[in-house]
């Protein structure tokens, strides 16, 4: 059997909907989303699947939806779409000041992935999510993700793993269907 592990790291911010600790305040961390495929025949070119392939129909847009933003859940989204819009105007406005204009917009991802879509409310940049984004929801989020882009009769999904923090030591959660 052959595995090939892919990742790439991703800054953003997120709200644990209910938390009892402090991760009901927003935060932030750098994020590592990895995933691991198994093969017992790899394909005419020598892999499981080319990491160039995982990372353009996979990870880029993972990281164009995530780099940035703030990631929420549906039911906080639509409680705080209405106060985010006025935040977001106000914390763009701060470029007029530094910069003499507005700038450009984050780049976002078009369209869903995965059921997750970005919105911009004021021009701020958010992940809404079917799920409160935890670690361990989105790690099996990324594993049915990856499952629909490249799951096949010869390639399997081992697990996806999302890391919340790697100093001072690892911290992660993963899923994999048992």
């Amino acid at each position: 059997m052959y595995k090939a592990t892919c990742g790439i790291h991703v800054p953003f911010a997120h709200h644990v909907r209910g938390h009892r600790g402090p991760c009901i305040s927003l935060h932030g961390h750098t994020w590592m989303l990895e995933v691991t495929f198994a093969a017992k025949v790899l394909d005419p070119e020598g892999f499981v699947i080319d990491f160039d392939r995982i990372h353009d129909e996979l990870l880029t847009p993972c990281f164009q939806l995530l780099d940035h933003s703030l990631a929420v859940g549906a039911t906080t989204w639509s409680e705080t779409e209405g106060h985010l819009i006025p935040l977001g105007e106000t914390l763009l406005a701060s470029r007029d000041s530094v910069l003499g204009h507005r700038g450009t917009p984050p780049p976002c991802y078009t369209g869903e992935l995965g059921g997750a879509r970005n919105e911009r409310p004021g021009g701020i940049k958010v992940a809404v999510f079917p799920f409160t984004p935890t670690s361990e929801r989105l790690a099996e989020w990324l594993y049915r993700v990856s499952v629909s882009k490249f799951a096949d009769d010869r390639v399997s999904v081992v697990c996806a793993r999302i890391y919340e923090s790697l100093q001072p030591a690892p911290s992660f959660a993963e899923f994999f269907e048992s």
